[in-house]
């Protein structure tokens, strides 16, 4: 049986020793490429998060109308969101009020007239979340003067990592004319 010799053998081990740290320094440059494509191109360092809100008459009765405020988020994400915060509030404007400006809303017309304000998120919990994937509906039923001639629906929550943003979401409706309700007075 035949041998190589020594020096042979250490060369080979060298050129081994070379293309493993090269093959390696490939790997560290193809997994920062994956990274930097994935989180920052991709934007998936990011919540995949649809928010919306809404309003739903119900009936007018006794001089109110019953409104059902509905908010909805949905994770299109592949991970579970946590949120500390997720409140609402309703304004209205009535025929008497001067249709004014608020500069701290960008100029939009100013509901003057606060109708409820609560939370979303039941007392009993300091947080709630929304698993990938998921879609969640929360609902407030409220009562709303009939005379009011538009309402306005502001809803916003906040993640529980406060180094993300939160997000709102507002619904603006006419109040419908309590003739055309039919046998509902």
């Amino acid at each position: 049986m035949r041998f190589l010799p020594i020096d042979t053998y250490e060369k080979f081990s060298q050129l081994a020793g070379g293309i493993e740290s090269i093959i390696t320094a490939l790997g560290i440059v193809v997994g920062a490429i994956w990274a930097y494509r994935r989180f920052v191109t991709q934007e998936e360092k990011y919540p995949y998060i649809t928010f919306s809100a809404d309003i739903n008459f119900i009936c007018c009765q006794r001089g109110y109308w019953i409104v059902e405020l509905i908010s909805i988020i949905e994770n299109k994400g592949k991970v579970p969101h946590k949120f500390r915060l997720f409140d609402f509030d309703l304004f209205a404007i009535f025929p008497q009020d001067d249709v004014e400006v608020n500069k701290d809303f960008g100029g939009q017309a100013y509901f003057p007239h606060e109708i409820v304000k609560g939370s979303w998120k039941p007392k009993r919990f300091s947080y709630f979340f929304i698993a990938p994937g998921a879609t969640s509906k929360y609902s407030f039923v409220a009562r709303v003067p009939d005379d009011a001639s538009a309402i306005m629906l502001h809803s916003w929550f906040e993640y529980e990592d406060r180094r993300k943003a939160g997000h709102t979401a507002e619904k603006t409706v006419a109040v419908p004319d309590k003739a055309a309700t039919g046998p509902f007075k």
